[in-house]
């Protein structure tokens, strides 16, 4: 949970927001500082897809926040994650059903959904707020 309020507090640096009710609370306490998106930024603050986006990025660049990319195999799953796509393998083993049988298939990446994700950086503490990269 500390990890929680101290990722709200990071948000709330880069877009001063008003105090938290108990319903945006309780969605504060389901995010995962570890793996968030865009729209649960969106979704927490109130805010536009557009103005969320520029608050991850903002946290980015403030160096609070860490962007990260990950390929997503058709049924769902995500097959890898990196730091950005140059990082990302050239290609992903994917779960493929043919008929009641399931095998893993070797698929490229290049040809699967890719999502961004942020995640809260461990030492966000030790970046003065206002600092930009």
């Amino acid at each position: 949970m500390e990890l929680l309020k101290k990722l709200f507090q990071i948000i709330s640096k880069v877009v001063p927001a008003p105090a938290l009710s108990e319903r945006e609370a309780l969605e504060l306490a389901r995010l995962n500082p570890e793996k968030f998106y865009v729209e649960n930024v969106r979704s927490i603050l109130g805010v536009s897809h557009k103005s969320a986006k520029r608050i991850c990025e903002t946290a980015v660049r403030q160096g609070v926040f860490e962007r990260r990319i990950e390929v997503i195999c058709p049924d769902g799953s995500v097959a890898a994650s990196a730091e950005s796509e140059a990082g990302l393998p050239q290609t992903v083993r994917c779960v493929h059903q043919e008929e009641q049988h399931f095998e893993m298939e070797e698929v490229p990446t290049a040809e699967l959904e890719k999502t961004v994700f942020y995640r809260l950086k461990h030492d966000a503490d030790s970046i003065p707020y206002g600092q930009t990269a």
